[in-house]
């Protein structure tokens, strides 16, 4: 079942490349967030402070991104805020399927901007 809409993603649609660039040590799989939509899975011990990165899409206006879903929005000096937008799975890597954290307890993940890119870095081991 979809929510607000949206379709359901399954592993089949996900592309090579995703699949391709995804550390060994993690996998895709259905979202305990959200059923409607892919998550990533660790399948084995990640250490406090492992960085991932970045965050791949198409550098769009924020009233050109269809939903904030698979979208960070970053300051460009020259070009005023921009979204890197992975709405599209040919456009992002494997980071566009990082889901929220249900709550606080839960968040194992934080983004960091660096130069203009976004990556996640990992808060603690679980």
């Amino acid at each position: 079942m979809a929510f607000s809409g949206e379709s359901v993603e399954s592993l089949e649609e996900i592309p090579a490349h995703v699949w391709s660039g995804l550390p060994e040590y993690l996998n895709l799989g259905p979202s305990a967030v959200n059923p409607s939509r892919i998550g990533v899975w660790a399948t084995t011990v990640i250490p406090k402070g492992k960085r991932f990165g970045p965050f791949i899409g198409e550098k769009k206006k924020r009233s050109q991104v269809p939903s904030n879903v698979y979208m960070w929005e970053v300051y460009f000096p020259a070009r005023g805020w921009m979204c890197i937008d992975a709405t599209d799975p040919l456009k992002g890597n494997w980071l566009r399927y990082v889901n929220w954290a249900r709550s606080s307890e839960e968040q194992n993940l934080f983004p960091l901007e660096i130069n203009r890119a976004i990556y996640y870095k990992v808060l603690r081991v679980s």
